[in-house]
């Protein structure tokens, strides 16, 4: 009989959801699976599980979060490449940014249908001074509101409106004096926020038109955002965030194989959610196709 494996972080909210996460369970038995449940209980579990059962297993699942897909795929990645269990995906967390980007459903079943009926597909993968990140490496003001943001206030208010309540004039924002090297370019000002990534969606506040992403092309999709010399500036960039094209004055888009990052202090960054202290000099290099999901 194949076996599944199925990792599961108890901790991320929709796992709760017993009743759907067990029928998905049972779905995988009747297509024929005998189906092994491995529970995460500290950081770093998830890596561990993954590395050590993929030589026996047929089917691998990472039930959780974007941060535990991170931890399960770095595990497979430690492994030779024929001893690389197949991955699915049965996303848990809050923002779920990788689903988002990759159509993959919410709901467990769906989520397992879609894994048991699909082909592996490659998807690009960023290296922050060597840790990876699999959807986004960021900094500056929406991040910090999604990521410190309780979910009851974001369920109430919504994100975006979230993100305003806090801002009252320009001066309440805080800027990072950095430059970033793209493409033999350097760009210097002082920003307000950056995010380098591979997704349609970030933290479940910027989000990008899907003609402008591409999750396998060796690309970055680098957002830069000018700090707003008025509140007139301040809205544009609000407008251009909500209606996802960000074309505004203040906002560049790039797009870009890799890139430094330097200041003249350290800047805490976020990767996937995870928080990064950061350096004054980074390097952010994508990593072509490094991850295989079944899609």
């Amino acid at each position: 009989m194949k076996i599944a494996r199925v990792i599961i972080n108890p901790h991320t909210g929709t796992v709760r959801h017993e009743k759907r996460m067990y029928e998905a369970l049972k779905l995988l038995s009747d297509t024929g699976y005998e189906t092994v449940v491995h529970f995460t209980r500290a950081k770093g579990d998830a890596e561990k599980y993954a590395k050590k059962y993929s030589a026996r297993t047929d089917l691998m699942i990472c039930a959780g979060g974007d941060g535990t897909l991170n931890e399960v795929a770095s595990g497979l990645e430690e492994l030779e490449e024929g001893k690389r269990a197949p991955l699915g995906y049965l996303p848990a967390g809050t923002c779920n940014d990788v689903a988002s980007s990759l159509g993959i459903p919410l709901d467990p079943v769906k989520a397992v249908k879609k894994i048991l009926s699909g082909t592996e597909r490659k998807i690009d993968v960023g290296s922050f001074n060597g840790r990876r990140f699999l959807y986004v490496a960021s900094f500056g003001a929406f991040t910090e509101a999604s990521y410190s943001t309780p979910q009851a206030a974001k369920n109430a208010l919504g994100h975006f409106a979230y993100v305003l309540e806090g801002i009252r004039s320009v001066n309440d924002i805080r800027t990072f004096r950095a430059s970033f090297r793209i493409g033999g370019e350097n760009y210097e000002d002082d920003w307000i926020f950056a995010s380098v990534s591979n997704s349609k969606s970030i933290a479940g506040i910027v989000k990008l038109e899907e003609s402008l992403v591409d999750l396998s092309d060796g690309l970055f999709e680098v957002a830069l955002v000018r700090a707003p010399k008025n509140l007139q500036e301040l809205l544009g960039i609000v407008r251009a965030v909500k209606n996802r094209t960000l074309k505004c004055g203040a906002i560049r888009l790039l797009h870009a194989p890799e890139l430094t990052f330097s200041s003249g202090e350290k800047i805490p960054w976020t990767l996937d959610g995870e928080y990064d202290a950061g350096a004054e000099k980074v390097e952010i290099v994508n990593r072509r196709g490094a991850l295989t999901l079944l899609l």
